[in-house]
């Protein structure tokens, strides 16, 4: 073949099945490509809602995850109105809220990493609002430097090396810098986090980076760049859902406590705030040492016990028999089962019981309620 009639270059085959630029981000009259992407994000948002989740495997219902916060002086750029740092701790935000709603047993810890350094935000807790006050705490002024992919990853593994073996450990980088400035070789830190068996997943702000592509494919992790706000918070969506655990992974009985809310009247601090008086005068006694909480689920650290309620353990386990994806089909006429909405284009349709729902009525029965109320 002449070099006239070749179309392309080889190196270009390896993005054949990705994102084609050309194609989905198209611009308008005016040469803006929000349109676009709003397209893009409410058909990828259509594409996970429709796809058939998996039955009848493992899956890491015990999560433990520390995220990593990109703190350095890219977090400031403006490339997100009004900056990406505002952005990302909107989102986060968001994130934790569905996050324990969907996994009430799982445990996150915050780590931030700026000026070459990887300092430890919050210890790995379930308590969603130590998280939110440490987020809470932070503000733009606190960005600078460079960011150390290295760095975080280390500091990561060593809160994360001491947890059981049935658990499932991940780690998730929300990252902006298009740089990594590590003290070692990076690649056999990747190979200890596979080691490990440390799901590590990333976030990018900027451009897609080949050293955090190739840490998800080998940790078995995930790795998408987030075109605008809509779509950052599309990514985040998908790490609320609990990944497959691997057959090597240990399965142990668990010993588990149903603590009640009370009333406490004698005089006691509680374990959640030993510098400072409860928060509440109610609170949570555990079954096994008596120790104080103010909130559950966590894990007493005095008696290591897992303290959860019954509803929290039961929504933990309605992952492993996921609602099963309804049909699209075209509707002219009727309403929604659920909200009794009209339906005049398309509707949603349950394979089992055959009723019909709305767009808004399909996506909250399968982001949040998890059961179809017409089936019995």
């Amino acid at each position: 073949m002449d070099d006239d009639e070749q179309k392309g270059y080889t190196w270009e085959a390896g993005y054949a099945e990705g994102l084609n630029i050309n194609e989905v981000l198209v611009e308008d009259e005016g040469g803006s490509i929000e349109k676009s992407i709003a397209k893009y994000v409410a058909d990828s948002k259509r594409k996970a809602r429709l796809e058939k989740r998996p039955e009848k495997i493992r899956l890491g219902i015990m999560r433990h995850i520390m995220i990593v916060i990109d703190c350095s002086r890219f977090m400031t750029n403006k490339a997100m109105p009004p900056s990406r740092f505002v952005v990302v701790m909107k989102a986060l935000q968001s994130f934790l809220e569905r996050f324990f709603e969907q996994n009430p047993i799982a445990q996150i810890g915050l780590i931030t990493c700026k000026d070459r350094k990887a300092e430890r935000l919050t210890m790995m807790t379930g308590n969603i609002r130590v998280l939110k006050e440490a987020l809470n705490s932070m503000s733009e002024a606190f960005c600078g430097g460079d960011f150390s992919l290295q760095n975080a990853l280390q500091l990561a593994c060593a809160n994360l090396k001491g947890m059981p073996g049935h658990v499932s450990r991940e780690v998730l980088i929300v990252m902006a810098a298009l740089s990594s400035i590590d003290p070692g070789n990076i690649f056999s830190t990747i190979e200890t986090m596979k080691r490990m068996n440390i799901r590590c997943s990333a976030i990018g702000l900027s451009a897609e980076m080949f050293i955090c592509k190739e840490m998800a494919k080998a940790t078995k992790g995930e790795y998408s760049v987030a075109l605008d706000p809509d779509h950052l918070q599309l990514l985040f969506s998908k790490h609320t859902l609990p990944p497959s655990s691997a057959k090597s992974s240990e399965c142990n009985a668990i010993h588990v406590g149903f603590p009640h809310h009370e009333l406490i009247k004698t005089r006691s601090f509680c374990v959640c705030h030993p510098d400072s008086k409860p928060i509440s005068s109610r609170g949570f006694i555990c079954t096994q040492c008596g120790a104080r909480h103010c909130s559950i689920p966590a894990e007493c650290p005095v008696c290591k016990l897992t303290l959860v309620a019954a509803p929290q353990l039961a929504r933990a386990f309605r992952h492993l028999q996921p609602l099963a994806a309804f049909q699209q089909i075209d509707v002219t006429r009727g309403s929604c089962y659920a909200c009794e909405t009209r339906l005049t284009s398309e509707g949603f349709r349950c394979e089992k019981c055959r009723l019909v729902f709305c767009l808004d009525c399909d996506t909250l029965l399968h982001e949040s309620l998890h059961v179809c109320p017409g089936c019995k």
